[in-house]
Formats: C-alpha cells, structure tokens, sequence
C-alpha cells in the first residue's frame, strides 16, 4: 500500500535508504558514496517528503520529492524487480508535476525506469569519482 511519509516513518527510511545505496554503490563502483554518508540525524533535519510503500507493514520502498524534483527512490533489495520503484513513480507523478531528476550515469536500471515515465537526460557532471546525469520530463502533465 503507498501512503505518504511522515515524520514517524524516517527511522525506517534511514535503513532502507542505508540498504539500497549500498547496492548503488556497489552497482556503480563507488568507493565513497555521498547518500551513505548522510546521517539519520541529518535526514530528520532534511524533512523530506513524498511517498513510501509497506508490505506486511514493513517499509520495502520510499520516492522522495523536493517542488518538480525527485530527490530519491528507494527500494530494499529484498524486492528488488517487483515493480515497486515502478507504482512509486507512477503514484508520486499521479499527485504531482514531477519534472526532474539525478542518478548515477553507471545506474542503467534508474535511468531505463525514468525513460519508461518521459524522463530524458539533458546533462550530466562529475561529483568527485561518480558521474551524474539529471532527467527531466517535457510533458509534466501526462504521468
């Protein structure tokens, strides 16, 4: 079921976002990965905002959202490939106009999933070793 985040809920985002940049690291062959070294303290502080997804009341996946922008996707590695990251998207862009978006250059997988919904890369830059590509949607009425 996708609800949206509260504030009661960051604990548990802390630990899947944990999870999945682990496996983003990893994916892309980042030694040093910038959302690993954010602490929970740090995220309580950041207030984000946007949906989650439980199942059996566990917190399997997250989109965070800052106006237009998509500031993370999470999803545990645990349901991986389950179209999780998919609903999330589809529900975030259903509630609003979500025009942008950053990943990882190396993170295939994102990039292909933001292409199924009109996302489309317009640039990229290098932050230290990792290379980052920003989407963006023309048509941001049309989810």
């Amino acid at each position: 079921m996708i609800q949206r985040l509260e504030s009661t809920d960051y604990p548990e985002l802390y630990r899947l976002q944990q999870q999945a940049y682990r496996v983003e690291a990893e994916l892309i062959g980042a030694a040093l990965f910038p959302p690993l070294l954010q602490t929970e303290a740090a995220l309580r502080e950041e207030h984000p905002t946007g949906y989650i997804m439980r199942l059996d009341g566990r917190l399997v996946g997250a989109v965070t959202v800052d106006g237009e922008t998509i500031t993370r996707l999470l999803v545990s590695p645990d349901y991986f490939r389950q179209g999780i990251a998919t609903q999330l998207i589809r529900h975030a862009l259903e509630h609003q106009a979500l025009r942008v978006v950053s990943t990882a250059a190396l993170n295939e997988p994102a990039i292909a999933l933001y292409r199924q919904f009109g996302f489309r890369p317009v640039h990229q830059v290098r932050r230290d070793a990792i290379v980052l590509v920003t989407l963006e949607r023309d048509d941001v009425s049309n989810a």
